[in-house]
């Protein structure tokens, strides 16, 4: 068995938290024994569904600076505890779990050390982005989920090229799709309320629409520090009625069949979950062109694709989906099919038992074998070269 510890910043729900979620929920437990780790007391309100799925969640306890004397303490005590334990492998999400991972790993002597950048950030402080050029050269690999995001390591984090590992996304596809669409017009939304999903674009979007499609409905999922001024700012352009904030759901597959287009407004992106996840129920989609979703939509084919904060483009983009059901439906039926084929979760648990296996054969270590059923994908090919 071997056992593998990830370090992220916390547990609070985001994309890179429902990512490792899935990783979590589909790894092999005959072949790995994995745990988390979270830097500050409080790991997050998404802890109790990881420790449903069969893990331990442990805290650093740093609430403060990642450099005081007390994290630095508790770095000690952590690194000297994995050591002790002999864990192989460790495996970093987000700024401060990767931070952690590589100096961590390093102290525990750890055999193999893994970190990931899952967005476009970029640190305008020095000593957060002098911690990301650390963080890629005391990793072993450093894994991405889109092109883009290696070209930004390469460029602003001096990731060397031999270190990068694309691994894109992987979603669980629906069951069955329905048999028919709701003839309420209406557009679904789900992500984080923060600036970078871009919603004012999209609420200025839809009140471009409103004339021309008077019921037409809009609902956005999810929570987050800008919620207060996002409603507000749909009641200054009239939206009171078009536009339903529903929060934090945990039914977000329910919703999907009751709305007729997906939009995305991000102005800075990885590879969103829950792009991929209205694709793999066959949805419509309208999608920016941030990070990695060009390339997981493919204009025209599989989706429309527009410019980051681009209301207008944003807004002809709907009314061209609006307007004409067919192509709605021959859209949604590609996106689902393209999911399938490139985005499955198999696909991506497939890979990252590649990364994992290939990590240790370089160290020379006894790889697990592997589980008796593996389902689509087989483990002979190596995991995605970035670009």
């Amino acid at each position: 068995m071997i056992g593998i510890a990830y370090l992220i910043d916390h547990l609070k729900v985001g994309g890179a938290q429902r990512h490792l979620l899935h990783v979590i929920r589909n790894l092999d437990r005959e072949r790995y024994a994995p745990e988390i780790w979270v830097g500050p007391s409080d790991p997050g309100e998404l802890a109790p569904e990881f420790e449903r799925a069969g893990v331990t969640v442990r805290s650093f306890g740093i609430d403060r600076s990642l450099w005081s004397a007390a994290a630095l303490a508790s770095i000690r005590r952590v690194a000297a505890e994995l050591r002790s334990r002999h864990v192989p492998i460790v495996h970093g999400y987000l700024f401060e779990g990767n931070a952690l991972a590589a100096v961590v790993g390093r102290l525990a002597r750890t055999p193999v050390v893994l970190t990931s950048k899952r967005s476009l950030d970029r640190y305008a402080r020095f000593d957060q982005r002098l911690a990301a050029i650390a963080s890629n050269l005391l990793s072993d690999r450093v894994v991405v989920n889109a092109k883009s995001i290696g070209r930004l390591i390469r460029e602003h984090e001096f990731c060397p090229t031999n270190k990068i590992v694309r691994i894109p996304n992987g979603v669980p596809l629906a069951t069955g799709l329905p048999a028919t669409r709701p003839e309420v017009l209406r557009i679904g939304m789900v992500g984080r309320l923060g600036w970078k999903k871009g919603y004012p674009h999209a609420l200025e979007a839809v009140a471009l629409l409103r004339t021309r499609y008077p019921n037409l409905e809009v609902e956005i999922v999810g929570d987050g520090a800008d919620r207060a001024e996002l409603e507000a700012l749909a009641t200054r352009l009239a939206l009171s009625d078009t536009v339903r904030f529903l929060g934090r759901r945990e039914d977000v597959p329910d919703l999907l069949p009751r709305w007729s287009i997906y939009a995305l407004s991000s102005v800075i992106e990885g590879m969103p979950n829950a792009l991929l996840e209205a694709m793999a129920a066959g949805l419509a989609v309208v999608s920016t062109t941030a990070g990695g979703c060009g390339e997981v939509v493919t204009d025209g084919e599989t989706g429309l694709l527009v410019p980051p904060a681009d209301p207008k483009a944003l807004a002809d983009a709907l009314d061209r989906l609006l307007s004409d059901a067919p192509l709605r439906e021959r859209l949604g039926r590609s996106a689902r099919t393209r999911v399938l084929q490139e985005f499955s979760l198999d696909a991506m648990m497939a890979a990252m038992d590649r990364l994992y296996v290939a990590a240790l054969a370089r160290r020379g270590l006894p790889l697990p074998a592997p589980a008796a059923d593996r389902s689509l994908e087989k483990l002979a090919a190596g995991p995605s070269p970035a670009a």
